[in-house]
């Protein structure tokens, strides 16, 4: 009996291992960043299972705990960042998957309204949802507006006005965005929806995004339902293409399997180097929490 428990412990941390390696993998294969959601699940049954394999005679495994433990660090570190400051002049940015079923919208708009932010990105705008743009425009009043191909499009919309001819759409791959006269300058505000990674179309959806975003000249702001965990290849790649970083700590905005699984799957990202925090906002309808992002200009 102790012979079959130390089997099936060994076995056990070694396929938690694989898995917890396969989450480092995006840049090889898209599944590598659908195992990344649950890296430190995965980080959490090597050292469990390990332990308790060398406590059963298998002192070697305590090496592959600590393997386990330590790979996963700068993933944890992400969820317990403490907070930076940021000066008095910010950029207020309102990120907001806005579920593609109809619905009264005031309660939304009256939330949006009260941060009264600078810039504002959503996704899954349909006829159903697309009357918060409208309560917004006194407000917000320069607007992008993107259908695209899959569940709802995608819209930016700014306090600041449109740089005449800035803005573009591409409907395929759920992109659009425009640049406004923020009061530093020329800024290019973008919002985005990816496929889920794998077995999804993300990767071919990135394909065609990233040229896009990479032929943005000038500083950008970006927010988005990016169906991708913070330490995934594919928020990496899209903040390598447009020299930005992501804001603040990982927070969970898709809370439909927690607390199991939490979700943080939408982002801000921002010129990188700037600082920034973020906060979550209720969901009003939707199954996104929005994320209220803060950022140093």
């Amino acid at each position: 009996m102790k012979r079959r428990s130390r089997i099936l412990l060994g076995a056990l941390a070694v396929v938690c291992a694989l898995l917890l390696a396969g989450s480092f993998a995006g840049a090889l294969h898209p599944l590598g960043d659908s195992l990344a959601v649950f890296r430190l699940h995965f980080a959490a049954g090597v050292v469990v299972f390990a332990s308790l394999w060398a406590a059963m005679g298998r002192r070697a495994a305590v090496a592959l705990a600590f393997v386990g433990a330590f790979a996963v660090l700068p993933t944890a570190w992400m969820w317990v960042r403490p907070a930076e400051a940021v000066p008095a002049a910010t950029l207020v940015h309102y990120q907001k998957n806005l579920l593609w079923v109809r619905r009264d919208m005031t309660k939304l708009a009256a939330d949006i309204r009260s941060v009264s932010p600078d810039v504002l990105t959503v996704q899954e705008l349909t006829d159903g949802n697309v009357a918060v743009l409208n309560l917004l425009a006194a407000d917000l009043p320069s607007q992008q507006v993107c259908d695209f191909d899959r569940i709802g499009g995608v819209a930016v919309a700014s306090r600041w006005a449109k740089v005449p001819g800035s803005g573009f759409c591409d409907e395929a791959r759920g992109v659009t965005g425009m640049q406004v006269e923020a009061p530093q300058g020329p800024l290019w505000v973008v919002s985005l929806h990816l496929h889920w990674p794998f077995p999804y179309s993300q990767s071919e959806q990135m394909e065609g995004l990233l040229p896009i975003l990479q032929g943005l000249d000038g500083p950008v702001v970006i927010g988005g339902d990016f169906n991708s965990v913070p330490w995934s290849t594919s928020v990496a790649r899209i903040a390598e293409a447009t020299g930005t970083a992501r804001i603040g700590p990982a927070r969970s905005t898709y809370r439909e399997f927690e607390p199991l699984v939490p979700l943080p799957i939408d982002h801000v990202l921002a010129p990188a180097g700037r600082s920034g925090t973020t906060e979550t906002r209720p969901r009003l309808g939707s199954d996104h929490l929005g994320l209220v992002a803060r950022i140093a200009l």
